[in-house]
């Protein structure tokens, strides 16, 4: 079985303590960002499954594509389409899917790969869905909101509330105080090469608790080719919590579009959705 990080289940395990569910709402699993022991699929999205004494993990691929659409961007916990998903775990077993606020089971197809063992799932309904992975001693699952995909994706921006862009899930504690750029919807906008004119892209970044001492930015575009990394150290706290830790920065996007920022310090990590355009005066 391929080990995960066993501070970072700790982490997340907490994180689902204080946030719990609403009544009648899907209990959902929560996604994560942070990096996982796994050979090659380490930086991708991942749930634990529970219960969680197996530490068995279900990585997901695909998930940061599906992130452009505004209803999951803005969701702590796993949202998948009607038409199919692609799912890699970190142990072999048979896996069955069952609706849990309505009619529906069926089984899942899975086979070995390189990276794990693929699941490719397709859905014959939206709603609430639990996936259960069985092996020898081994009966865990996760949970997911099943919708039907949109005809198209756009770039449901991450929104600002108050100035600030808080990165998913909210447990990570990541925010950006952003100016005064925004999208029409209200959403995080950037203007590339990190100005706009005489006016640079500077975002404090805030971290709540549990941060190390530089702040790395992936950005990744969702809409086409481009990827590019920043760190940012940490600063004093002269004006603003005292309580928080701030990494200032200037964000140099190289190229417009709409862009997954995945924001990591220490053992924290969190991810926005960002248009980006460019500056014409």
């Amino acid at each position: 079985m391929l080990g995960c990080n066993t501070g970072v289940i700790s982490a997340v395990l907490a994180a689902a303590a204080l946030m719990g569910t609403t009544p009648g709402a899907c209990p959902a699993s929560l996604v994560r960002y942070e990096w996982a022991k796994h050979p090659t699929l380490g930086d991708k999205p991942w749930v634990l499954a529970l219960p969680q004494a197996p530490a068995v993990v279900a990585f997901l691929p695909d998930y940061p594509q599906t992130l452009r659409y505004g209803s999951i961007n803005r969701s702590d916990r796993l949202v998948l389409w009607t038409r199919g998903a692609r799912i890699v775990w970190n142990v072999s077993g048979a896996v069955s899917a069952r609706r849990l606020d309505g009619r529906g089971s069926f089984s899942v197809g899975s086979a070995p790969t390189g990276d794990g063992m693929r699941s490719d799932l397709r859905f014959p309904s939206g709603g609430c869905w639990r996936l259960t992975l069985r092996a020898p001693a081994v009966k865990v699952s996760i949970v997911a909101r099943v919708i039907p995909q949109p005809k198209k994706l756009g770039c449901g921006a991450t929104k600002l509330e108050e100035r600030n862009a808080y990165a998913r899930p909210r447990s990570s504690g990541i925010r950006g105080e952003w100016g005064g750029w925004a999208t029409p919807e209200g959403g995080a906008l950037l203007f590339t090469h990190g100005h706009a004119g005489d006016m640079n892209m500077k975002v404090p970044w805030w971290v709540m608790r549990n941060w190390g001492r530089t702040l790395e930015l992936t950005g990744t575009r969702l809409d086409g080719a481009g990827h590019f990394r920043q760190h940012f150290p940490s600063a004093p706290v002269h004006d603003g919590p005292k309580d928080q830790m701030v990494y200032p920065s200037i964000v140099d996007v190289p190229a417009p579009g709409c862009w997954l920022f995945r924001l990591r310090t220490a053992r924290l990590a969190g991810v926005l959705v960002v248009r980006a355009v460019d500056y014409h005066g």
